[in-house]
């Protein structure tokens, strides 16, 4: 049996790593990391990393449609952006965006929303909300951008992340009429009255219609996600996909049903992103008793052949591959995440 797992959000950075994981045991995961073959990759967002690996990517990789089709709808032969709402607040006098997370923005709020943008702008095209931090827009027309995925500038000074292209200068403008209508809706000012942050802007990226086909670049043939991106690539991939169990023993892969499954565990992505240690700690030491752990024993009673790991962060991308016999190279010390940031 192979497994591969794949941490978005494990790479916390380096300079403040041997604090934050001080005192944790993190045995599992030094093994792992000590006997198994490392490869370090340049950083790559979980959004290009799952368009590579399952056999889209492009300049401007199509992921509204890819993920409308991951959250169950239907994208057709239509264009699509991801269109999601954030709130823009002020760091030292610069704008810098703020993740849809903070927002916590109910189902009835996005459908508001979504319809005074649809009433001004119907112009550009039709926004549609299936979940109240995913919105999507259906374009009229091409959009020629290239753009940056949310996740990659959540906490982030905005100006070096806005689309760039041929089309560029309109759709900046359009994201300023869409400002300031959200702006001014009732529910904003009901929420900035309340003190809770407002969605006063949208943050666009993904256009593109979806793929007619895709190539798959890794040797899986099961897909455990909760990520509608994920879903919707494996989906168009024509790979089975399921919910991420709750712990690596209940995962497809160490008891035989599926031979080669790919796994994305992402309890850490938010708090990498926004630099919250206390969670991410918290998240980490989970995944070493869910999942590092049994791996470990799985790879030691050979239920498990092989599991590839595959760590993103902003500084690097790290592979390591290790089967059961690796485990007896004995000279191979254990590595933490510090060690293998050097």
């Amino acid at each position: 049996m192979q497994l591969h797992i794949v941490v978005p959000g494990l790479l916390w950075p380096k300079d403040s790593l041997n604090d934050i994981t001080r005192d944790l045991d993190l045995s599992a995961l030094a093994t792992l990391l000590g006997r198994g073959r490392l490869e370090r990759h340049p950083p790559l967002p979980l959004e290009h990393w799952l368009g590579k690996a399952l056999g889209v990517h492009s300049e401007e990789t199509p992921f509204g449609a890819l993920r409308l089709l991951g959250e169950g709808l239907d994208p057709g032969n239509s264009e699509w952006l991801c269109a999601d709402p954030v709130h823009l607040r002020f760091s030292r006098d610069t704008l810098v965006v703020g993740g849809a997370t903070e927002l916590d923005l109910a189902q009835h709020e996005a459908t508001q929303l979504v319809a005074e943008l649809n009433a001004h702008l119907a112009g550009f095209g039709e926004f549609i909300a299936p979940h109240p931090r995913r919105w999507y827009l259906r374009l009229k027309r091409p959009a020629h951008l290239s753009t940056h995925p949310l996740s990659t500038v959540t906490g982030r000074t905005i100006e070096p992340f806005l689309p760039q292209g041929d089309d560029a200068r309109a759709w900046r403008s359009f994201i300023n009429e869409a400002q300031v209508l959200l702006h001014n809706h009732p529910l904003n000012t009901a929420r900035e009255a309340a003190g809770r942050p407002t969605a006063n802007s949208l943050w666009l990226w993904g256009a593109g219609a979806l793929p007619a086909s895709v190539t798959p670049t890794i040797a899986a043939t099961h897909v455990h996600a909760g990520h509608p991106l994920a879903l919707g690539l494996a989906k168009c991939a024509g790979m089975a996909a399921t919910p991420v169990p709750d712990r690596a023993n209940g995962a497809n892969g160490t008891n035989g049903a599926v031979p080669q499954s790919l796994t994305f565990l992402e309890n850490l992505v938010e708090a990498a992103q926004t630099l919250d240690a206390s969670t991410w700690r918290s998240g980490l030491a989970q995944l070493e008793a869910r999942w590092f752990a049994p791996l470990l024993a799985a790879l030691q009673t050979r239920r498990l052949q092989q599991l590839r790991l595959t760590a993103l962060g902003d500084a690097a991308t790290i592979d390591v591959t290790i089967s059961a016999g690796d485990l007896w190279k004995l000279w191979r010390r254990p590595q933490s995440l510090s060690d293998i940031l050097q």
